[in-house]
């Protein structure tokens, strides 16, 4: 089946509608392959983030590294130390904790916190294990935007490549900040900022999350992107608490949703910036409130759909007029032209989150 997507749909052709305080899903992707930016499979899209402000190095687009430096990333960054001046840290991630240990003098020493200014994780990298390092400038925090609301530490990142060859202005890591000051992203003072955590890893081909609480990655999640949402959602293990625990098919349901995998098959269907509202059957909810029903979702995509949050959009993806609709790339996705998820009738067994959001026109 070919694979299906609204990702690189020109945004003029969409009517996205802006209000405060509302929930905004995070696109997989745009067509960046002008840009020279890679994924794992050597593909512009899609992927974790790809477009709303996924991470990078180089002209790499990544979303998690080895702390350990013994494997490297899908996009082929491996880390080889991290230090501050002279002094080499063993670097550490736990929960979303990022700190440096130094055996000196018969005693371990701890870099945290706003000591962490000023340190840097060295990597190497495409094109031909280049050298490059992301260096640490800034330490803040963010509340949790579920209760409890608890601090969580974020981080401000650029990258160079190494001896300083951006040494004006080294690019953010976070390369692609949200421009709008809405909803969820108007909490987010500096969004260059990421939150760094470990517990879940997820495929970004077929958008599906794996519980590893042993495993050395961790993933860096920039501001807006799906990650950071799960992330401040208390929707992945490392931000759970005793008020919010989830389990692995509801945090596979979250970004399901998110990304609006429809399908389960890993296509995402959306584009950046489309308001939605989410409640949880466990009673969590996001701010804004609409009265359109869109779908009720578990850890396999959609198990029913009545009006998709693009509604009856024009798109014209492959270049075959008739695949006009949002409905068209659904049954595309599905694999079967006359296909789409049942209307929202009555309860389907076993959901976990239903959504709802704006009229669009047709």
């Amino acid at each position: 089946m070919m694979r299906t997507s609204l990702l690189a749909v020109p945004f003029a052709l969409v009517t996205l509608a802006a209000a405060a305080c509302v929930e905004e899903e995070s696109t997989l992707g745009v067509d960046t392959a002008g840009l020279g930016v890679v994924n794992g499979n050597g593909d512009p899209c899609p992927k974790l983030g790809c477009g709303s402000n996924s991470a990078h190095v180089g002209p790499a687009e990544f979303h998690e590294l080895d702390e350990t430096g013994v494997t490297a990333n899908n996009e082929g960054l491996r880390i080889t130390g991290f230090s501050k001046g002279a002094l080499p840290f063993i670097l550490d991630v736990t929960g979303t904790t990022l700190t440096g240990r130094i055996w000196f003098f018969g005693a371990w020493y701890t870099l945290s916190g706003a000591n962490l200014v000023g340190s840097k994780i060295s990597l190497v990298g495409p094109p031909n294990n280049t050298a490059y390092e992301i260096n640490i400038v800034g330490v803040t925090s963010q509340t949790m935007w579920q209760a409890p609301l608890a601090q969580i530490e974020t981080y401000e990142l650029t990258w160079n490549i190494a001896g300083g060859f951006y040494a004006a202005a080294p690019p953010s890591v976070c390369s692609d900040p949200p421009n709008r000051k809405e909803g969820e992203m108007a909490l987010w003072d500096n969004p260059k900022e990421a939150i760094l955590f470990t517990g879940d890893r997820y495929d970004t081909d077929a958008l599906t999350v794996t519980s590893t609480s042993a495993s050395p990655w961790f993933n860096v999640a920039c501001a807006g992107t799906v990650m950071a949402k799960l992330a401040l959602n208390r929707h992945t293990t490392a931000t759970a608490s005793s008020a919010v625990t989830t389990t692995w098919a509801q945090r596979q349901a979250m970004l399901k949703m998110y990304t609006s995998d429809v399908c389960g098959n890993g296509d995402s269907l959306t584009v950046t910036g489309t308001p939605i509202q989410w409640v949880s059957t466990t009673g969590l909810t996001s701010a804004a409130s609409y009265n359109t029903m869109e779908a009720r979702w578990n850890e396999h995509g959609a198990m029913c759909l009545t009006t998709h949050r693009l509604n009856n959009t024009p798109h014209d993806m492959d270049g075959d007029p008739t695949d006009s609709t949002v409905i068209d790339q659904i049954r595309l996705s599905c694999g079967g032209e006359r296909y789409v998820p049942p209307p929202c009738t009555s309860h389907p067994p076993a959901y976990y989150l239903r959504t709802s959001s704006p009229a669009i026109p047709d």
